[in-house]
Order: C-alpha cells, then structure tokens, then sequence
C-alpha cells in the first residue's frame, strides 16, 4: 500500500507552508512582576522565570524595541517581531526583562538610563513548540518613541494649504498629504527640527476644490525610530474662477406653434478647467435690431442645456461658466437666424455591452447621408448621463471619420441615455438617443412584426420599437427572409435599428410561399408566413386561343347558312320565279364578313394590356 496517499500529500504540503506573521507587542511597567530566583528579570507570566526549557528552540528574530516616555501613566516598551511559522494559529508572544543590576521594583525598570536585555518568547500551543529570540539589548535612552506630534491647518486658497506643528525634541520631521479616496501620498524632503520649536509649512502645487489629507511624523536626534503618525488632519483647498469656455454648440428649428427655437448644448469644464465646483452657467441673448435698439436676456442655469425662444435676425449669444471664485471666459456665437443649413441627424444608433468583462458601452452610428445642399460634418458629440439625473452629462468629441466610440464613465447600477450629435463648426444637428446599461445595453427591443404591402414580387414589413420587457442583452436585431419551397433558404436579411421602422424586399416570385423571421441575435423572436399574388400573363395567354376558336367557329357556321340561302336565291332567279326583296341573311353575311376581316386585323396586334402586364 502506498503511504503517500493524496490525504497524506495533501497535509504534508499544508504544514510545510511557512506562516510569516508580524506583530507589535507592548508592554507597560505595570504589567511586570519580579522573579523570585532571579531577582533582576522582570516578566509578564511567573512561567516564563528560570532558565530556559530545554525543549525550547533559541533563534534570531527580526525585533526592534523602542521606549515610550509617559508623564501621565506608566511607561512602556513596544517591541515589532516577525518570524516563519509552520502553523497557521496565532502564538502566543511574550518579552522577558533582563537589567545588568538588581531590580527591586519592576514599576521603575523602564527608565532613561536602563540598559535592558530584551527576549521573546513565542510558543505554539498547536504544534506544541517554543521559540525564544537571542537577548535584544537596548539601551532606553537611544530607544525613546517621540511623542505623536499634532497638526493643524492655518488656512488654505485656491492651491496650497498652510499647516502647523509643534516638536517635543531636537531631530526631524516627515509630512506626508494626498488626495483624498486616494492611496498615493505625496512627500517634501524632511523638515529638521528643534525642541519646543513651531513650524509652517506651505503645501503647494494643489488641485482647487479638492479635499486633502495630511499627516506628520517625527523622530529624536539620538534615535532612529520615528513617532506614529499624527490623526490625519482634512482641508478643502478653494475655487479659482474657471480658465476656458464651455464648448458650444446651436441648433434652429420652429416648434409647434411656428415660434423660432435656438436649442443651445455645450461640454461641461473638467476638474482642472473648471477651476472647482461649477455653480451653473450664465446664458445671455441679445437681438440686434435696425433701429439700432437692443434686446437682451440672460439666465442662470445649472444644466449643460438650454432653449431660447429668438427672432428673426441678427443675435449674439454667450455661454459662461461660474463658481464660488467668479465667472471665466465665455463661448460667444453670433447668429443669423435667416441664414441656416440645418444637419441631418446620424442613422442606425446602437449600444452593445461586454459587461462584466469590459466595463464600458460601445456605441455606434451611421454618418447621416445629407444632400448637396447641407453642411459637412466636422466632428461628432457623444452625450452620456444618468436617465433620470441630466446634472451628470458626460461629452467627449469623435473626429467625422470615425463613427464609434467606447464610454468608459458609466454607472453600472444605473441606466444612461446616450445621445450623438453631428457638428458643424458651432451648429449642431438633430440628436439620435438610446437608453443603456452596462448590463443589457441598448434597452429598446423590435417587437410586432406584420406585413403591411405585398405584390407578386415585393413586401413590405413593418415593426414597433418598445422599452425592453426583460433583462436580456441583444447585440442585433435581424429580419429574415426565407423561402419555403427550397428548405427555408435565406433570400434576404435586414438588421434593424431604432428610428427605423419598415423595410421592403422586393424580387420576389409569385406565387410563392415566404416566412419572415425577427431575430434577437440568435433567438427566434416572431414568425410571419405569407404567398405572394399570382402571375395574370400566363392565364391570359392559355385562355386567348380557345376564345379564338370559338369565335372562329361561330363565323363558320354563320357563314355556312349565308351560303346556303345565296345559292337557293340564284337558282329561283335562273328558274323565272318572281324576286323577292333583299333577304335579311344576306344583310347578316355582309356584317359578318366585315366584323371578321376587322377581328382578324386586332388579332394579329399585340393586346395592350397584355404588353403592360408582362413589362
């Protein structure tokens, strides 16, 4: 049998882990008691006095030992150790005072002067074994912690901050500050200090409006161990008045009532543009009219949008950011409300997800297909924000060549409404919008397929677009056009998109069965079964030669009985018998051998209306 058994493999490999484990062990005078046979060792635990078990192991630890200095309660010593353990439960740790002279009271060991043996002891009551370290000696004088230092703010402006602390000894000190939500301090060189001292520092090269952090250590001239940290201390630096324009663009358009209506859109400032917290944004108009007189108008608004009722004419409109500092340089549009192109609105707008993979919406669009007359596209604006909160409008700019982009700021709990806007130098066209998630995507489905026309070779389809009924992402919706007689061959296909509704496939056979399918990616959806009308050309053409011969052969019978009446009139002529008046039979041949020389000159044109049936 083999002893290596996988149980056996597997809890030799888990007790061959080493355990690294670091800790911070304090002790105060009060804690110690005097050993009774040793009467200058002072320990924590009576166990720990006497010499050293044998079944203990004596190792060098990693240890370092500094002294706190107490005028209000008892002194202490801190030691920070770590050693590799082959066990995964915590030691028990304790330190063991050994002084060069006879104690008589453990409570005074801890003093400036003492010189002290330092040993931990380290037992693992899992794997039953004892460690204990190499005498650590140190001398308290060279060993003293300073005293966690205070910090405090003295003020701040737009991008510094002013701090203040005071030293409890000769040596130096450390500050660090980030900013906050942050994990990357930031750090001057070491400031050097003397006792008693107070110093200012200014913090400088800050962020506006950013909330900072801020700390400080100190350590003494005759020791290298530094003091704990200060509490972090929390200021907000100031605004500063915004350094560019908000990036504008307009659009005219008459709304229901026949008034003009300038739609205005403009990017909001970022962080370090912004200057702060922007408040809002000053939109002013000013019509300028032939008598030289002025109309103005100006609001404050805290949205990235804004509409204005104008007339017609000449105007000037400014956009201009403000915060707590004041208001910065503004966007200015001059505008001839006279003279507009407007710019078609882009086409096919989708919004595909990778989530969670990719934590982002890719969104797509067709270039709108303007006649001669519009103006050429410069670039595109892709608008993002929360459906329900407008305040959190995001905008970034995709060149005209390119009609797709990534948005990478996307709340992934929340729903967005993603539009896209064709521009022209400062106008800007229609808007195309989707709602989305990270989760599912475009949040609209095509649902309620039907057929609205068909003919012996075309139909028309048509679809409804509606808010998605549940939580499924689909990258493309697909109508299929499949012929029945041949295995469901696929003899068109149309992707649909939003702001589309109908689509014609034409080419058809008459007289044949079709299916239609809308399809979610891969996903049946909707099936729509339809013939398409019979061809008349043929019918026509089978049934025009028997109306010719029955026609034909009522001419003959007709012609036949004229005959015979002729021939019988002649022969009472010849004979002497008495004429008689014209007979009606031959009145009847007459009309008769006239009718057919006529059907047969129509019959050797092609009909008209068969000419029109088969083009």
């Amino acid at each position: 049998m083999d002893i290596w058994s996988p149980l056996h493999i597997t809890i030799w490999t888990v007790m061959s882990i080493l355990c690294v484990f670091s800790r911070e062990v304090t002790v105060k005078s009060s804690d110690l008691r005097l050993c009774t046979e040793d009467e200058k060792v002072c320990v924590t635990d009576l166990r720990d006095c006497g010499p050293r078990p044998p079944s203990s192991v004596q190792k060098t630890l990693n240890m370092l030992c500094y002294y706190q200095m107490s005028y209000m309660s008892y002194e202490s010593i801190t030691c920070e150790l770590s050693q590799e353990l082959n066990s995964y439960t915590e030691p028990d740790i304790a330190l063991i005072f050994s002084s060069r002279n006879r104690v008589f009271s453990c409570q005074g060991i801890f003093n400036p002067s003492a010189v002290l043996n330092i040993t931990a002891r380290i037992k693992d009551f899992m794997m039953g074994t004892e460690i204990r370290s190499q005498p650590h000696t140190v001398c308290l004088h060279r060993a003293v912690k300073p005293s966690q230092p205070v910090l405090t703010v003295l003020g701040s402006n737009d991008d510094s901050v002013v701090v203040s602390w005071r030293s409890s000894s000769d040596g130096s000190c450390r500050l660090h500050y980030r900013v906050n939500d942050t994990r990357t301090w930031s750090q001057p060189p070491d400031f050097p200090v003397y006792q008693d001292q107070t110093l200012v520092y200014t913090i400088k090269d800050l962020l506006p409006f950013t909330i900072y952090k801020a700390a400080m250590a100190c350590r003494g001239r005759d020791s290298g161990i530094w003091s704990s940290w200060s509490p972090d201390i929390t200021v907000r630096t100031l605004d500063r008045v915004p350094s560019k324009p908000p990036e504008v663009c307009y659009r005219l358009e008459r709304d229901s009532n026949g008034s003009l209506v300038l739609h205005l859109m403009w990017k909001g400032l970022d962080l370090y543009e912004a200057g702060g917290h922007i408040l809002g944004y000053q939109v002013s108009y000013e019509l300028v009219k032939k008598q030289g007189l002025q109309h103005r108008l100006i609001r404050n608004v805290t949205d990235v949008m804004e509409d204005l009722v104008v007339e017609e004419g000449n105007c000037t409109v400014t956009v201009t950011a403000f915060n707590t500092a004041g208001f910065g340089p503004a966007a200015q549009l001059s505008i001839d409300t006279q003279r507009q192109n407007n710019l078609p609105s882009v086409t096919n707008l989708w919004i595909n997800s990778s989530f969670p993979d990719v934590k982002s919406l890719q969104v797509q669009w067709e270039s709108p297909t303007a006649p001669p007359s519009a103006l050429p596209v410069n670039h595109f604006v892709v608008q993002w924000r929360l459906e329900m909160n407008p305040s959190t409008s995001h905008w970034s700019t995709v060149d005209g060549f390119n009609t797709s982009i990534v948005v990478q700021d996307v709340d992934p709990d929340e729903p967005h409404l993603v539009s896209v806007f064709p521009v022209y130098k400062q106008q800007c066209g229609s808007p195309q919008s989707l709602p989305a998630s990270l989760e599912q995507g475009a949040l609209m489905e095509a649902v309620k397929l039907e057929v609205v026309n068909m003919t012996k070779t075309l139909v028309t389809v048509k679809w409804a677009w509606q808010r998605k009924s549940r939580q499924i992402r689909v990258n493309e919706y697909t109508v299929i056009l499949t012929k029945n007689s041949e295995r469901q061959k696929t003899v068109g296909a149309v992707s649909l998109r939003p702001y589309q509704w109908q689509h014609t496939f034409s080419n058809l056979m008459p007289g044949t069965e079709y299916s239609l399918l809308l399809l979610a990616d891969d996903e049946s959806r909707a099936i729509v079964p339809f013939r398409t009308g019979f061809d008349e050309v043929p019918v026509v053409a089978t049934v025009t030669p028997l109306l010719l011969l029955a026609v034909t052969v009522l001419v003959i019978c007709i012609l036949s009985r004229t005959v015979c009446h002729i021939k019988i009139h002649l022969y009472c002529a010849g004979t002497g018998h008495t004429s008689s008046p014209p007979s009606p039979a031959l009145g009847a041949v007459r009309r008769a051998s006239g009718w057919w020389t006529q059907t047969t000159r129509n019959m050797q044109k092609e009909p008209s209306w068969i000419s029109k049936t088969s083009r």
